[in-house]
């Protein structure tokens, strides 16, 4: 049960679950946490339950760890989609690079931000959160559980909302500052009709994009910190839902 537990958990948890860790090593990974976790469940299974409620009883232990771990991926969910606001404003919308973590082609400045989210994420000891919050949930929901809440499903989708509201805060300021360099270009554009805006407008935004890519990274910094440590009390409140 507790492998049951710890697999949902490697299988959709940020960095834990990448693709670039070989199976194998993943696998092995998975016994032994679920074997260093045994005191924390406090509970035996006794072998003459039916086959069925066995079953059962993995399943429901598999989607509390999936649960966490898909918790865990909601932040760096905004983050990409703070990097495709950013690329899609400078002109990078269709620079794409393979996503090692999702398989699937993501504009270069999702990937940059996503590699930056995912440093602080390791950093911050963002795995042993996620760690601690499972040994937590053993003892908060013991693995031979038949059922669980439900309260905490309004929880999870409030915090799936966040994807939307947090990239936006992320990407705003390089949204506002383009959009003043468009206006400025605009009006240079009737000013000036020989020039021509759009062989001097593509570089420009580039240019400035890049620049103001660059000052952003320490407020970043700033905010990807906070959001890392209060992922833990957010972990807590989704099992204690549970």
């Amino acid at each position: 049960m507790i492998l049951a537990r710890v697999s949902g958990l490697f299988s959709f948890s940020p960095f834990l679950g990448a693709p670039f860790i070989p199976r194998t090593v993943r696998v092995l990974i998975v016994v032994i946490f679920s074997w260093l976790l045994i005191p924390y469940a406090g509970v035996t299974i006794s072998l003459s339950i039916p086959v069925g409620i066995i079953v059962w009883m993995i399943f429901l232990n598999f989607t509390i760890g999936m649960a966490i771990g898909l918790f865990a991926t909601i932040f760096f969910e905004a983050v990409q989609f703070a990097g495709r606001v950013y690329g899609y404003q400078i002109g990078f919308a269709v620079a794409n690079v393979l996503d090692p973590q999702t398989q699937s082609q993501i504009p270069i400045l999702g990937q940059l931000t996503y590699l930056i989210a995912a440093f602080l994420f390791v950093s911050l000891d963002g795995p042993a959160i996620l760690l601690l919050a499972i040994a937590n949930s053993l003892k908060k929901i013991p693995v031979d559980s038949l059922m669980i809440g439900t309260s905490f499903v309004p929880l999870f989708w409030k915090e799936v909302g966040t994807i939307f509201s947090l990239g936006l805060q992320i990407g705003f300021p390089i949204i506002a500052f383009m959009l003043i360099v468009t206006i400025i270009l605009g009006v240079m554009a009737r000013i000036m009709p020989q020039m021509n805006v759009f062989m001097v407008g593509m570089p420009l935004d580039v240019f400035v994009g890049l620049i103001m890519f660059a000052m952003l990274i320490p407020v970043w910094f700033t905010i990807f910190g906070n959001q890392i440590a209060a992922l833990s009390d957010k972990i807590m409140a989704l099992i204690n839902g549970m």
